[in-house]
């Protein structure tokens, strides 16, 4: 049994350059957040999250850990926040704003865009996962070795080096995205209620 905790803590420790983490982290965004609601996509980044932030506490990494944590999943942070913003403005995107009420009582036209908004949900997913495994395999390539991340001095704060161009994308596509999350009553027809009702049965556990 100890054998098997060890095995798993070196595992969690060195997620990053795990295949088989990659694999399962890819599998329960798409199924879960495809199959039942937004609300399981947000807890696996969650999920992936706190392992990050445990996993740097281990490896000695206390400075500034909640700002790495979250340096290290922006671009799940910026599916979900590119999910909710589809959900909030699919009914502008087609022409049809005004009917999200009938959206959501199974009228013909209205089943017409839920489909194509779990379609476009998709396709995000499936890009945002897509990047996620390149990312893993370029780790892996750059000397990931299996054997678990090694204690050492706190590396440099990762947002203060110089950033490359999926960085730069990522940061400004999420801030655009949180943007216009914030101004929906503004340039759609919903209302502040209308709004937090749209995202709260998108992040409903179960809604069926």
């Amino acid at each position: 049994m100890r054998r098997r905790l060890a095995r798993a803590r070196r595992w969690l420790l060195d997620h990053d350059n795990r295949l088989t983490f990659t694999i399962i982290y890819i599998t329960l965004a798409l199924v879960l957040s495809m199959a039942i609601s937004m609300f399981w996509l947000v807890a696996v980044v969650a999920a992936h999250g706190i392992i990050e932030y445990w996993s740097l506490g281990k490896q000695g990494v206390l400075d500034h850990r909640l700002g790495r944590t979250l340096w290290h999943i922006k671009l799940d942070i910026m599916l979900v926040l590119a999910a909710l913003w589809l959900g909030l403005y699919i009914d502008l995107l087609f022409g049809v704003a005004g009917l999200s009420a009938a959206a959501r009582t199974g009228a013909q036209v209205s089943a017409r865009v839920l489909a194509w908004q779990r379609a476009i949900r998709g396709v995000l997913l499936s890009v945002d996962e897509a990047a996620l495994a390149a990312k893993a395999a370029f780790s892996r390539g750059q000397g990931g070795n299996g054997d678990g991340p090694k204690r050492a001095q706190a590396p440099p704060l990762p947002w203060r080096q110089p950033w490359g161009w999926g960085d730069r994308l990522t940061v400004v596509t999420t801030t655009l995205f949180a943007i216009l999350i914030l101004l929906t009553p503004v340039i759609t027809d919903h209302s502040v209620v209308d709004a937090l009702r749209i995202l709260a049965e998108d992040l409903h556990p179960w809604p069926f």
